[in-house]
C-alpha cells in the first residue's frame, strides 16, 4: 500500500481523473455509477466506479508539482495506465474568458527543484501530453459545444509571483498559468504512461488579483459538462 493514498490493491483503476481541489473530486464522483471513496488520507478525496461500464479513480493531487508528483507516482504504483487532469488555470490572455476551456499541447515550467530531481541533467526536456489523449479531447471538448483554446501554458511554483507573467509569457503565445500539467506530463513521459490536460479558466490575470476568481462551487456547471467530455475519451482510449 503506498505511503499516501492509503488504497487496496484493485481500488485504482487504470482510467484516472486527478483534480486539484477535493471538492472537484466530489462534483465528478456524482458522474460515477456505484462510486465508492477509496482514499482520503491527507484529504487526498479519491473515488472509484464506473462510467459508461468502464472502471475510473476521480484522485485529489493537491496543491503545485511536489503534491502531484507524489499523488501520481503513487497512482501509477498502483495500476494507473492513462491519467488526464481536469483543473483550473489563470488565462494570461485579455480575449480569454473566465469559464472559457484550455487544452495545453505543453508545458512550461523553471528548470531546478523537481524537475531537476527527476531529469537529472540540464537538458530542457519537453512537457508535453499524449497526443491520442490530446487529439480525442479537443474532439471531445468540442462535441459539447465548447470552443476550446489549444496552446501551450506554464506551469508555475509560486501562486502569489504570477502577475508579474502576464506581459512577459501572455504576449508570447502561452494561455494560461497553474501548477501541476508540467509534472504530469513529464511523469507521462518517464512512466510510459498516457497523460493529458483541460483546464477552465478559473480568473483573467490580465485583471490583477482584484478581478473575479471563481472556485469550484462557481464553476460547477462547467466542470460537470467538462467531466462528462473527458470521462467519455478515457473510457474510450486504449490503455
Amino acid at each position: 500500500m503506498p505511503i499516501h493514498i492509503r488504497a487496496n490493491p484493485g481500488d485504482i483503476a487504470e482510467r484516472v481523473v486527478i483534480v486539484g481541489d477535493p471538492e472537484r473530486a466530489r462534483q465528478l464522483s456524482e458522474l460515477l455509477s456505484n462510486a465508492r471513496l477509496v482514499n482520503e488520507n491527507r484529504g487526498l478525496i479519491t473515488y472509484t466506479g464506473k462510467y459508461n461500464g468502464v472502471d475510473v479513480t476521480i484522485a485529489t493531487h493537491g496543491i503545485g508539482a511536489p503534491s502531484a508528483a507524489i499523488v501520481i507516482e503513487e497512482l501509477i504504483s498502483m495500476g494507473a495506465r492513462a491519467i488526464i487532469r481536469l483543473g483550473t488555470t489563470g488565462a494570461l490572455r485579455r480575449e480569454i474568458n473566465i469559464g472559457d476551456v484550455v487544452i495545453p499541447t505543453g508545458s512550461a515550467y523553471n528548470y531546478g527543484g523537481i524537475y531537476a530531481q527527476y531529469l537529472g541533467s540540464f537538458i530542457v526536456y519537453p512537457a508535453v501530453p499524449n497526443y491520442q489523449l490530446l487529439n480525442e479531447l479537443v474532439k471531445g471538448i468540442e462535441s459539447m459545444g465548447l470552443k476550446p483554446w489549444v496552446g501551450p501554458v506554464y506551469s508555475s511554483d509560486a501562486f502569489y509571483a504570477e502577475e508579474d507573467l502576464v506581459s512577459l509569457l501572455g504576449s508570447r503565445g502561452f494561455l494560461g498559468v497553474e501548477m501541476e500539467t508540467a509534472i504530469l506530463f513529464l511523469l507521462g513521459l518517464i512512466r510510459n504512461v498516457k497523460t493529458a490536460a483541460v483546464l477552465i479558466v478559473s480568473n483573467n490575470l490580465t485583471e490583477g488579483r482584484s478581478g473575479r476568481f471563481l472556485t469550484a462551487s462557481g464553476l460547477r456547471d462547467v466542470v460537470m459538462r467538462v467531466g462528462r467530455a473527458v470521462l467519455d475519451v478515457l473510457t474510450k482510449v486504449s490503455v
